[in-house]
């Protein structure tokens, strides 16, 4: 990841948010090539749509210096002007298995700095009386991001764009297997998958990260979301009968 200052014009924006846009756009690139407008509208995925588009193609444009990426003018719309379609390189593939890396890598101190603060905290706080259980009997529809069909389905680390979505009755284990409709979409895809749960009868989901629009819909229909840990649909289901999971 180059560490490199971005800055954001408008809005007063978080510049330490604004150095994940290389990775993200190399994700983006990764999955398909895409015109600048099109990688614009899927930022909101990553918490980066505050940055102007001038920041972003300023961005690509260094990328394509860089040879981590290459672009072609689209002659095939039917109105208005051509449009750049970017696409990744074989030398932007290492950049992103480096960046991933380098996340990796920062997410195992995020987890020890949080663990070590939670011990300072709970030293000097007065034990606090130990939270109800989880699981009521009201709660019956529990939502999983899976790439499976059934409990022994593998866990999604991506919440808009994972195959299924596993309803559980924690209380049976009765479950039903729903298909990502949105999984393919261009942008707001969070926001669309949030709303195709609801419809579904939604209570609680569980996931390892979910975009602020997509959260705050979520929350404001009254839907628990926690902390999906778990290789798979019933590891994950375990952690949360047990109490285990943070509510987010």
């Amino acid at each position: 990841m180059r560490n490199r200052e971005r800055h954001c014009e408008g809005r007063g924006c978080n510049r330490r948010m604004g150095q994940f846009l290389d990775p993200a756009l190399l994700l983006l690139l990764e999955q398909s090539s895409a015109h600048g407008y099109t990688l614009l509208s899927r930022l909101s995925e990553f918490g980066l749509e505050f940055l102007a588009p001038t920041v972003v193609y300023r961005a690509l444009r260094e990328m394509e210096e860089q040879g981590w990426v290459t672009s072609i003018w689209d002659d095939e719309e039917t109105q208005g002007p051509p449009r750049r379609v970017y696409a990744l390189t074989s030398l932007g593939r290492e950049v992103l298995r480096c960046c991933v890396a380098q996340l990796q890598a920062t997410r195992q101190m995020i987890d020890y700095f949080l663990a070590l603060h939670e011990d300072l905290v709970a030293e000097r706080e007065p034990e606090a009386p130990a939270p109800p259980a989880i699981v009521e009997e009201s709660l019956v529809r529990l939502v999983v991001p899976a790439n499976g069909v059934d409990l022994d389905a593998p866990t999604s680390p991506v919440f808009g764009r994972c195959r299924t979505f596993i309803f559980v009755n924690p209380a049976t284990l009765e479950f039903e297997a729903l298909s990502n409709s949105a999984a393919n979409g261009s942008s707001g895809v969070g926001v669309q998958v949030a709303q195709l749960i609801l419809q579904h009868g939604a209570q609680a989901v569980l996931a390892r990260n979910l975009g602020p629009k997509a959260f705050g819909l979520l929350q404001s229909a009254g839907v628990s979301i926690y902390a999906l840990e778990g290789a798979t649909v019933r590891e994950a289901l375990l952690a949360f009968i047990s109490n285990r999971l943070t509510r987010l």
